[in-house]
C-alpha cells in the first residue's frame, strides 16, 4: 500500500508568517486617509487657538497700598459681661486670690451627666453640675471643688486621670 501524502523534511525550518496588523489588503491604499488626518490636526489646531481666548485671565502687578493704622474693635454679647471670666494668666495669679475647680466632663444632656455624678459620688468625691452656656447650645458641666490651692487641684485632676477621663482646671480669681 502506499501512501500518497507529502513528506515534510524535517531538517527545513518551518518559515514564520509576518503578519502586519495596520495594513490594508491593498498595499497601496493607506490605513487612514488622508482627509481624515488633516481634518483632525485642524480641529485640535482650533481648540487650541480658541483656548488661549477663552482661559485668559487678567493677571496684573498687585502693589501694596500706603500703610495705615489699622484699628480693631472685638464684639462680643452682652450676657458675657454678667459671667464669670476665668482667666490663666501667670502674673494676674499670683497677684490675686483664686479658687480652682475642675471640670470632669461637659455633655449636650443632663441625663449623662447625672450619670458621671453618680460614678464620682460612688469614688467619695463631691462633684456637682453646672450649667455652661455655649454659644450654640447648653452644656451641663461635670465639676469638682472649689479648691484653695493649685496642689489640691492637680491632686485630685490625678485621680480622675487614674479612671480615663480628661479633666481641665478652671481658675477663678478675684483681682486686687
Amino acid at each position: 500500500m502506499r501512501d500518497f501524502a507529502p513528506r515534510v523534511s524535517s531538517n527545513k525550518k518551518r518559515a514564520k508568517k509576518t503578519r502586519t496588523v495596520f495594513r490594508s489588503k491593498n498595499k497601496n491604499k493607506p490605513v487612514f486617509n488622508k482627509k481624515i488626518i488633516i481634518t483632525l490636526l485642524s480641529i485640535s489646531l482650533l481648540i487650541i487657538y480658541t483656548s488661549f481666548y477663552l482661559f485668559d485671565s487678567n493677571l496684573e502687578i498687585f502693589e501694596p497700598g500706603p500703610i495705615s493704622e489699622n484699628k480693631v474693635s472685638i464684639t462680643f454679647p452682652e450676657k458675657l459681661k454678667e459671667q464669670n471670666t476665668l482667666i490663666e494668666i501667670k502674673e494676674v495669679l499670683d497677684k490675686s486670690d483664686c479658687t480652682y475647680f475642675l471640670q470632669v466632663e461637659a455633655y449636650g444632656k443632663e441625663k449623662f451627666a447625672s450619670e458621671m455624678l453618680y460614678k464620682l459620688r460612688s469614688m467619695d468625691l463631691e462633684p456637682y453640675l453646672e450649667e455652661i452656656n455655649n454659644m450654640e447650645r447648653k452644656l451641663y458641666g461635670v465639676m469638682l471643688g472649689p479648691y484653695l490651692n493649685k496642689s489640691d487641684v492637680n491632686n485630685a485632676r490625678e485621680v480622675i486621670i487614674r479612671i480615663g477621663l480628661s479633666p481641665l482646671i478652671k481658675t477663678k480669681c478675684a483681682i486686687q
